[in-house]
């Protein structure tokens, strides 16, 4: 696989996610909003740097985004009391309920969808979303762990014990 080619699997793979992440009754919004808040709805109370680490975006995009979404009441912000330099972001119990629900829809559905627009064999296409799967589950664990500065046997580790790992302090639970 060529450098190139991978960077169109990046782009067909955010494609395809925004599709499964979305209703249709959903009004447009822009790209990072939607990825800022499946990621602090599974760890909520992240720092920005974090959210630049997790999401790859700039870090300037980050914190605009954040502004905007908090001028919009869909996250709320605070100082860290650890480090009252950093601002922690969390979303609100509404927004979280909804997109829980969302990030609830299995990946491998999404996949087998986009594949039976291909192939009309319902077993060839359910052992191949299966596969495909599996691999980019591992894909994203490694990825992750790498932007977050996390070493040893990250492939394993949950997604919230990558980030308790990098950043030396346990996920806050029940803040809002």
């Amino acid at each position: 696989m060529k450098a190139s080619e991978l960077y169109l699997l990046g782009k067909h793979l955010m494609e395809l996610a925004s599709q499964g992440m979305r209703d249709d009754t959903d009004p447009e919004a822009p790209e990072i909003y939607d990825l800022l808040i499946s990621v602090l709805v599974e760890s909520p109370g992240m720092s920005i740097g974090e959210l630049t680490a997790r999401t790859g975006f700039a870090q300037s995009h980050v914190s605009a985004a954040v502004a905007k979404m908090r001028d919009e009441g869909a996250v709320v912000t605070g100082p860290d009391p650890a480090d009252r330099r950093r601002t922690l972001v969390t979303p609100v119990d509404a927004l979280v309920e909804v997109v829980a629900q969302r990030q609830q829809r299995d990946a491998e559905q999404v996949i087998a969808a986009a594949l039976a627009e291909l192939d009309p064999d319902a077993e060839a296409v359910t052992a191949r979303a299966a596969r495909l799967t599996l691999a980019a589950e591992e894909l994203y664990r490694v990825l992750t762990a790498r932007a977050l500065g996390v070493s040893g046997d990250a492939v394993l580790m949950p997604l919230n014990s990558l980030s308790e790992k990098a950043t030396e302090r346990p996920k806050r639970r029940g803040r809002s």
